[in-house]
């Protein structure tokens, strides 16, 4: 079983940034296709335009910043 809706990359890029905003990690997100660099992120310090593989990275940087001290807490 796959937590991906999407089954593409593109997809799954776009669904992580999605999570990220609906968790409020991220301020907003606008995805325009045609451009070439497609997704806009929002953050505090401004709008950061990103290629996919930019945004793949930056999605795994941010869950890893948001939730890495929760992960490594012991009960």
């Amino acid at each position: 079983m796959s937590i991906w809706a999407r089954g593409d990359r593109t997809g799954r890029v776009g669904e992580a940034l999605l999570m990220l905003e609906g968790q409020g990690i991220i301020d907003g997100l606008e995805i325009l296709p045609a451009e070439e660099k497609p997704y806009r992120v929002r953050v505090p310090a401004g709008i950061v335009h990103m290629d996919e593989d930019e945004a793949s990275m930056f999605a795994l940087g941010a869950v890893v910043g948001a939730f890495g001290n929760v992960a490594r807490q012991r009960a």
